[in-house]
């Protein structure tokens, strides 16, 4: 059955992403219930979310018993159902999940928390051409919009790219920011230049 992956296990947090009917995808972890299962799609990425155990097909699943549990589900006293983690240690962890030139020749970067901890401050941006080159520097300052967990925000760099080729965009390239993983915070990607 197609599933939804929320940002922590509830239906009423953030969706992450839509999973199809029949796709893999790696089990991290559990509520304390078993209820949910925290899962990495695709399998391939680092995004990773929530979705509900009864949404998955039982006989391709792990065995939960060494699944950890991560999470408990609670309820509020409005009876809102509300998802809390149990690793106090959870860290943001930010990665380039796209970048595009705009009909203008600006670079438009799509910065995604993949980590368990939301992310708010100051975080550095770099642009290289293939080449080495330095095409531009910025901090982008996310104090007002916190970037939660499986959360993307769009970024305007202001750089103009002239020449099409390859390009590394790097997201916090002198790791000042505490990350769960500071290995996936570079991007290689081809980008058509406006040519002037």
């Amino acid at each position: 059955m197609t599933s939804n992956m929320y940002g922590r296990p509830t239906r009423t947090a953030d969706l992450v992403a839509i999973i199809p009917e029949g796709r893999l995808v790696r089990v991290t972890g559990q509520t304390d219930d078993s209820e949910w299962l925290r899962v990495i799609y695709p399998v391939t990425s680092s995004l990773e979310g929530w979705v509900p155990l009864a949404n998955m097909f039982v006989a391709s699943l792990p065995d939960l018993a060494g699944v950890p549990a991560v999470a408990s589900v609670v309820q509020s006293e409005d009876g809102e159902v509300v998802g809390g983690l149990l690793d106090q240690s959870a860290l943001p962890d930010l990665t380039v999940s796209s970048a595009d030139v705009q009909p203008t020749g600006q670079l438009a970067v799509r910065i995604t928390n993949v980590g368990r901890a939301p992310f708010a401050g100051t975080v550095g941006l770099r642009v290289t051409s293939a080449d080495g080159e330095i095409v531009g520097v910025l901090d982008v300052d996310l104090t007002g919009s916190p970037l939660g967990p499986g959360r993307s925000a769009s970024v305007n760099t202001g750089t103009i790219i002239r020449a099409t080729g390859l390009y590394l965009i790097e997201v916090d390239p002198t790791n000042e920011v505490e990350e769960a993983s500071e290995f996936n915070n570079t991007r290689r990607v081809l980008l058509v230049g406006t040519g002037e």
